[in-house]
């Protein structure tokens, strides 16, 4: 009974990466999320049918290859993935308000040497802002 479940929750994890993959870098071909996602290109085709499936992504015609697909989010599935981001950032600040001002002011020191680590990431989301604010001075 437990293997249902757990694979549930992959499925489910699988998902929210890709629907934030494709909205962080617009439309790719499956096998590019296959690859990005570390996933199969079969295990990222059934994926895909299921997001289609409901409703929360779409493929299209490759304009420079007319044998591929891109598949790119819907409204719906940028409103899943907006959703969950929310409710992350919301988990998260949770958590950091309940921490000691010490741990505060060292996590807010940590920032730069993070947001350097990210800026090395092959993954860019245009017009989009991460702001970070604090009430603690360093």
């Amino acid at each position: 009974m437990g293997a249902p479940a757990q694979t549930s929750a992959r499925d489910a994890r699988d998902q929210l990466h890709t629907l934030d993959s494709l909205d962080y870098v617009g439309p790719l071909r499956i096998s590019e999320l296959a690859e990005r996602e570390g996933l199969t290109q079969p295990g990222m085709t059934a994926l895909i049918n299921r997001l289609e499936a409901d409703g929360l992504a779409v493929r299209s015609p490759d304009p420079t290859d007319g044998r591929a697909a891109l598949v790119s989010l819907t409204e719906s599935g940028r409103a899943r993935v907006h959703a969950y981001r929310a409710g992350r950032a919301r988990f998260i600040g949770s958590r950091l308000a309940d921490l000691a001002d010490d741990h505060q002011r060292a996590l807010l020191s940590a920032l730069p040497a993070l947001a350097a680590l990210t800026d090395e990431l092959p993954v860019t989301q245009a017009g989009t802002t991460v702001t970070v604010e604090s009430s603690i001075s360093p």
